[in-house]
């Protein structure tokens, strides 16, 4: 094999513009795939990310969303109604909408999340590692218009920095913060507002309608168990179990990545059209060498050679072309995807769009490659080695 190696590595640099003209479509089609694939990847591992931060203990109860149809409203009244299931240790009613907060004169469109701020702590805090406090103290029992700030909605949605003690105006209402949070690297947490749930929905006239429910399950209860519960009293008293989900944390993790195989799928695809490029090059280098190299064909086959020896030094060579263009481009697409997240970073804001070359797109890049060239060079193998001896020393 070393010698096959060896004598394919002089061939090719005894041509090398056509070879490297030939190894460009190989780098392209790579790169393509590499840096295309590590948007979906990135993206998928963020939202995993996002969700386990959520706590495995948790089920999120939400309306289905769906066009065209009228999704079932969640209000108080079914909060409460779980509250005494076996198995739940607590329930916590969450609203959310995006309203314009103004500081220093200066107004963003922010995501406030009204929340019981009794329960703010232990729905955003313990086992949510994700949040904690920089400064300041959380939303507690009798805090009506008070607010806690995420990282960059209090450091960089505003000319000057909000403090502790600093007063927001919430839709045309002055609220006081009392608490910063740490930096978690989620721009949509970092750049969250956190509220009461009742003073939120007084504002936007919401009266008791909710936007999702958060439930934290009993230590040692069967996550999967409650959630049944929960399902059925909710079918109960809506008549129905469709216009929601109830989704444990590792159910919307499976959804996900079976959202996210397919966007990878899908990119990797297109991308890979233009290797089919590469492969037409390797082919006709391949081509372009069985023509030139005939004579060399025939002493090879005159001095006792076999056909299959002949088939081996041109799969060898299209197989180098396949696994160094292989290796160029996914060198050069891991370049492609960090200077994706590095501009994603500095024009968008940290965590919108990340990008990830997983050790297994490595892999399957440099293998695909090296297939490509191989099936790429089959048929001039092929005729190599078909050729006879004298006519081959006739050329």
């Amino acid at each position: 094999m070393i010698e096959y190696l060896r004598y394919s590595l002089r061939t090719l640099a005894h041509h090398k513009m056509r070879s490297f003209l030939t190894l460009l479509g190989v780098i392209i089609g790579i790169m393509a795939i590499v840096s295309m694939v590590s948007v979906g990847a990135g993206m998928e591992q963020a939202l995993r990310k996002k969700l386990e931060d959520l706590g495995s203990d948790k089920i999120v109860v939400s309306p289905r969303i769906a066009y065209g149809t009228s999704s079932i409203l969640l209000v108080d009244a079914d909060a409460e109604a779980l509250e005494n299931l076996q198995g739940v240790a607590f329930v916590s009613p969450i609203y959310t909408v995006t309203s314009d907060v103004e500081y220093g004169g200066e107004t963003q469109l922010l995501k406030v999340l009204g929340v019981d701020p009794e329960k703010a702590e232990e729905t955003f805090g313990r086992g949510a590692s994700s949040y904690s406090l920089l400064a300041g103290r959380w939303l507690g029992r009798g805090d009506r218009y008070k607010v806690v700030l995420g990282y960059s909605a209090a450091k960089d949605a505003f000319p000057r920095e909000v403090s502790v003690g600093s007063r927001v105006r919430l839709h045309g209402r002055e609220f006081e913060v009392v608490g910063v949070f740490s930096k978690t690297g989620d721009r949509d947490k970092d750049y969250s507002v956190y509220t009461s749930i009742d003073v939120l929905r007084e504002i936007f006239g919401a009266g008791d309608r909710l936007t999702f429910i958060i439930i934290r399950v009993e230590k040692g209860s069967d996550i999967e168990q409650v959630r049944q519960r929960v399902e059925e009293r909710l079918k109960r008293r809506k008549g129905t179990d469709k216009g929601y989900f109830v989704m444990t944390q590792q159910e919307i993790i499976q959804s996900v990545g079976s959202a996210y195989t397919v966007v990878k799928v899908v990119f990797g695809g297109l991308a890979g059209v233009s290797l089919i490029v590469g492969a037409i090059g390797i082919a006709n280098t391949m081509i372009m060498n069985v023509t030139e190299r005939r004579r060399e064909i025939g002493i090879l086959l005159a001095s006792g050679a076999d056909r299959m020896h002949v088939m081996r030094i041109f799969i060898t060579d299209a197989a180098l072309l396949g696994i160094a263009g292989g290796a160029a481009g996914l060198a050069l697409g891991y370049g492609v995807s960090r200077a994706i997240n590095l501009a994603a970073e500095r024009y968008l804001g940290e965590g919108v769009l990340t990008t990830s070359v997983t050790p297994e797109l490595a892999v399957f890049s440099l293998v695909f490659a090296l297939l490509v060239g191989v099936v790429s060079g089959l048929y001039p193998a092929y005729r190599a080695s078909r050729l006879e001896p004298v006519e081959a020393l006739r050329a």
